[in-house]
């Protein structure tokens, strides 16, 4: 896919969301959690290597411990609303039209599927789905979700699947074997991926 195509500088941004206090996994900065011999947050960055802008979505807790990425950072005009409050706030910062969103609990996503999902995108929601899991934290939001945004804001509904089903919204179905939606939430999740690795290395 060429930059011609993908749009970037105008239309789209990277936009990575760096999770809230972790505590499933005792307070871990998961974006900073090793990988075969990389953090997950090289992994993500390396998935959004077509666009020409990657930003990062921090609170005010984490934003001294991200200053060392060099990525400019997004904080959170609503601190507690979870996904929603930095995606909304993401949407409000940037000169693009709209962001791909990763959250930071992704480290098997790839560059092919971060491809694919920008080439089905028609400005509208774009999320995928692996067998019959929707993904709402990875896929790409323009701004013009912003009102619905709000107005959930307003009533203090921050569930990311109920902004799906009140905003036009394109879902996109990955083939059965995509890791995309692998989320590592837990020190047992983290261990067997790391497990899964080193198994995978020695055969």
């Amino acid at each position: 896919m060429s930059q011609k195509e993908i749009k970037t500088e105008s239309e789209i941004a990277g936009y990575i969301l760096t999770g809230g206090k972790s505590r499933r996994m005792e307070g871990k900065d998961k974006l900073f959690l090793e990988f075969g011999g990389e953090s997950f947050y090289h992994h993500i960055r390396r998935a959004l290597a077509p666009f020409s802008s990657v930003y990062l979505s921090v609170s005010a807790e984490n934003r001294l411990r991200c200053q060392s990425l060099s990525l400019p950072m997004v904080v959170d005009r609503f601190p507690d609303l979870g996904p929603m409050g930095g995606i909304y706030s993401g949407l409000l910062a940037c000169g693009e039209s709209a962001l791909f969103v990763v959250a930071c609990d992704m480290p098997l996503i790839r560059r092919e599927t971060v491809e694919q999902v920008v080439r089905e995108y028609r400005r509208q929601v774009t999320v995928v789905r692996s067998g019959s899991r929707l993904e709402p934290l990875f896929g790409i939001y323009p701004k013009t979700v912003l009102p619905v945004m709000e107005e959930m804001i307003r009533e203090r509904n921050y569930r990311m699947r109920d902004l799906l089903s009140r905003t036009p919204a394109q879902v996109i179905p990955l083939e059965e074997n995509n890791p995309v939606a692998v989320n590592i939430n837990t020190d047992e999740e983290y261990l067997n991926l790391r497990c899964a690795r080193q198994t995978t290395s020695k055969e």
